[in-house]
């Protein structure tokens, strides 16, 4: 047994699904060319093959393609359901279930709200770098079987999806200025553009309020972003004052596409917050 499962592990068509499958019943331990069968003495009852489909991530920044993608497919009669379970960092720890599956073949979606439901007392430990290991649980005529995965398992990410060098916003602005010039502006086509590493270098951080005061429409700043939180990371070369950084946290909203930042212009004094719309 010992030789085939090394011999099985170096398979290339199996890299990405490795099993070790304890019974709960009365079944025999499977030989590794039986991939995630269940067998009774010589006949197979079922044969359970899961794998990932078109995404294998959850992404924290954005609900669009945050998700891992499962799908189950079968050889033989599975008359039964499938407990689909996650842990986080390792097989070992503390499962919690965060699907069940009534049919094969099935596909299911697990996007990263059912993942912070099933760790709702975890939460604070979902961040970017955290794996989750999956196993599954099936009742088969009656019969209970733990299927203990020790491979197949998804990443938690905090990519940035906030904007593209192709997009323009419309951006708002009101700023504290302790002088009689107006306290809000409104400015249209803003440029935010992806500098790399999560940085945005954006065209006009006043978003039209230095306009409205008779200067130049572009002052560039730079932000990054770190799970939809916004920081200042410095000034951009097109600009005329000496912004510096605001001491606040912006933040990015995915689902109505709006970006909020703050900026300081230590030279005369003002602060301003700017919230900007893709177009």
């Amino acid at each position: 047994m010992k030789k085939l499962m090394i011999n099985y592990l170096t398979i290339g068509q199996y890299l990405l699904i490795i099993w070790s499958i304890i019974f709960l019943s009365s079944c025999q331990l499977l030989e590794p060319e039986e991939n995630f069968a269940i067998k009774n003495e010589n006949t197979t009852i079922a044969k359970l093959e899961v794998s990932f489909g078109t995404s294998s991530e959850f992404n924290l920044s954005s609900s669009n393609g945050a998700y891992v993608d499962l799908i189950f497919q079968t050889k033989g009669d599975f008359n039964g359901n499938v407990d689909v379970y996650a842990s986080l960092n390792s097989s070992e720890n503390e499962p919690k279930i965060v699907s069940t599956i009534e049919s094969i073949p099935s596909e299911i979606k697990l996007d990263i709200e059912d993942i912070r439901q099933a760790f709702q007392n975890q939460s604070a430990e979902l961040e970017s770098g955290v794996s989750l290991f999956f196993t599954f649980h099936s009742t088969i005529n009656g019969n209970d079987y733990q299927f203990n995965n020790t491979a197949l398992s998804s990443s938690i990410i905090c990519n940035s999806m906030i904007s593209t060098a192709e997009d323009n916003w419309t951006g708002t602005a009101n700023a504290d200025n302790g002088a009689s010039f107006p306290s809000t502006a409104t400015a249209e086509n803003v440029k935010i553009i992806p500098l790399g590493d999560d940085n945005y270098l954006i065209s006009d951080i006043s978003a039209g309020w230095y306009e409205a005061i008779g200067f130049r429409p572009q002052q560039e700043g730079i932000y990054n972003d770190n799970c939809n939180q916004l920081s200042w990371i410095g000034p951009g070369e097109n600009r005329q004052f000496d912004f510096v950084d605001p001491e606040l946290t912006g933040m990015y909203d995915p689902e109505t596409q709006t970006l909020t930042i703050y900026w300081f212009d230590a030279g005369n004094e003002f602060r301003g917050e700017s919230v900007f719309t893709k177009n």
